[in-house]
């Protein structure tokens, strides 16, 4: 892979994966320096400025990787900078992969298309987020766990417990290559090399594993309690639109499947890949699937999908111009990416730096609070470099923000400018931003928000429809200010109890005052008498003053049945 200096890197003597991986990482330098962030960016960029063993949603590696770009660069390219490192390097190792499997010399025309054409690819090329890590890092999972089948060694072991512990710092969902390459291959189990690699990821990966245990399982909570259960088949079918696009025209997948494996890296591929998306069909019978979860994926499916075309006696003409299609596609979303010629939602339909200025010349310097978004704050945080918070109400999910009490007292007993989406009072002011979205801010004396504070079920009982219950409850209040404390209970406070019905989203509320001693966490009986309708529920807890203008989200979410 060594390149000489003086030689010209794109003789005929060069690797051509080294070729290919020059010219990524050229584009995708230009790209990371010309866009503004995008997405979820500005969220991870947060998370690197308060570095953690882990975080509310994700494990901790994008936040060391943006930290360290950041500290080389300012700015964007800064952000992106060691992103753009690794996303260039999983189409090297993609090709490599495709090289050391072919039978023959390779096709580079075909490689290339299949690597370049591919959306997931080229996003997380360049993007710093956790997609990005995590697809360079499965890509080198299957490099080094190739070179541990061709050669059982403590060396290669070695290597492979610390690349699959990288994976799972990178994004929980690596762990679903790790199970289907298992699944794939049962004669694992019966080396002793095999539990090297077990002892070495496990080691690397306790000080997460001890952040979690000493949060108290945040992420599992989230991932296991905080979704909706109900049924939908809108779910299933988008779920199988959406990836038949993105695997689409030329349908990847069904290449995987068709694809006959030679040997057993190939199979343990094509488990990994059709594992991959069978786990989310299943998923999406209980809740929405993001599109992009699946991406974890494409490494091994660009590979076999490789071995595949390269056979194809017939149409293979057809392949090679939908391969092109697919890369015109992937070119102008680049473009537009930079030019910003039209907006994606959630993803380039914020225009953040202008939406960063406009909000804080309109809230004449005062310190800014968001409402129901995780992203907002983090932008404007990223482009005016001040702090900004944000709060949930039961609508919306608990975030990052609400693990960071040492932030949340920064904004206690303030002035503050609050930021919404829709009008809390007469005195909102309608902003719109040029190319963006539209806000309401709203000025608040003597700012108070409990997103620290934490009510738990203790017991609960069966209910029934229309039937009086009693639930006891515990409220901890460790992480409050004095000036918190001071507010609950000068006002009022109370504890709302909100039932929501999976299938309606119908919302059933009680209410009970919070107990006069806020320090002190000793249960207490909440009584009331459960909606009329039977189902199926989910339900939350939130502290708010008398005078509250929104519910907030201060317990786990919790399910039930009504009877």
């Amino acid at each position: 892979m060594s390149v000489l200096p003086g030689s010209n890197i794109f003789s005929k003597s060069t690797d051509k994966g080294v070729q290919l991986f020059v010219v990524i990482l050229i584009v995708n330098l230009i790209q990371s320096f010309s866009s503004l962030l995008l997405n979820d960016e500005p969220y991870y960029w947060m998370y690197s400025q308060h570095l953690a063993w882990g975080y509310f949603d994700h494990p901790p590696a994008i936040a060391f990787l943006i930290k360290l770009g950041s500290s080389l660069f300012a700015g964007e390219i800064g952000v992106r900078l060691i992103t753009t490192m690794l996303g260039s390097l999983t189409f090297y190792l993609i090709y490599k992969i495709i090289e050391e499997e072919s039978n023959e010399a390779v096709n580079f025309k075909l490689s290339i298309l299949l690597l370049t054409s591919s959306i997931f690819l080229n996003l997380y090329s360049f993007l710093a987020i956790p997609d990005t890590p995590m697809l360079f890092f499965a890509a080198l999972f299957f490099y080094t766990y190739r070179n541990y089948l061709k050669e059982d060694n403590v060396v290669n072991a070695v290597v492979l417990g610390l690349v699959t512990a990288l994976l799972l710092y990178s994004k929980y969902h690596g762990i679903l290559i790790v199970f289907f390459t298992l699944l794939s291959n049962f004669q694992l189990f019966l080396k002793r090399s095999f539990y090297i690699v077990f002892i070495t990821a496990l080691l690397l990966y306790l000080p997460h594993i001890n952040w979690q245990i000493i949060n108290d399982y945040p992420t599992l909570k989230f991932q296991f309690s905080g979704r909706a259960t109900a049924f939908s088949i809108q779910h299933v079918l988008s779920y199988v639109g959406e990836q038949a696009a993105v695997t689409g025209p030329v349908v990847l997948l069904l290449f995987t499947i068709l694809y006959k494996p030679k040997n057993q890296f190939q199979k343990s591929l094509k488990y990994s890949v059709v594992g991959v998306f069978v786990f989310f069909l299943i998923s999406s019978f209980k809740d929405m699937v993001n599109v992009h979860w699946t991406a974890i994926a494409w490494p091994g499916m660009i590979s076999i999908s490789y071995l595949y075309i390269k056979d194809l006696k017939k149409h293979k003409k057809v392949v090679y111009g939908l391969l092109v299609f697919n890369l015109v596609l992937v070119i102008i979303l680049r473009v537009n990416l930079v030019a910003n010629f039209f907006s994606i939602p959630n993803f380039n339909d914020k225009n953040p730096e202008v939406m960063a200025s406009t909000l804080q010349k309109e809230a004449m310097g005062l310190p800014l609070v968001f409402a129901d978004t995780y992203i907002e704050p983090a932008y404007y945080s990223f482009y005016q470099q001040k702090p900004a918070f944000a709060v949930n109400s039961v609508w919306y999910k608990k975030t990052q923000y609400n693990f960071m009490p040492w932030l949340e007292k920064q904004f206690q007993g303030k002035k503050v400018a609050y930021i919404s989406e829709g009008g809390i009072n007469k005195s909102s002011r309608r902003i719109e931003i040029s190319r963006g979205k539209t806000y309401y801010i709203t000025t608040m004396d003597n700012f108070a928000s409990f997103t620290g504070a934490n009510v738990n079920v203790v017991t609960e009982q069966p209910l029934k429809a229309a039937q009086k219950a009693v639930f006891k409850l515990a409220f901890d209040g460790k992480q409050l200010t004095p000036f918190q404390h001071k507010e609950l209970k000068t006002s009022k406070a109370f504890i709302m109890l909100t039932f929501i019905n999976n299938e309606t989203n119908e919302a059933f509320c009680y209410k009970c005052l919070l107990p006069a001693d806020t320090n002190n966490a000793s249960p207490f009986e909440f009584t009331f008498t459960a909606p009329k309708k039977p189902g199926k529920y989910r339900y939350v807890l939130s502290v708010a003053p008398q005078n509250s203008f929104s519910l907030g989200l201060n317990s786990p979410v919790y399910h039930c049945t009504i009877r």
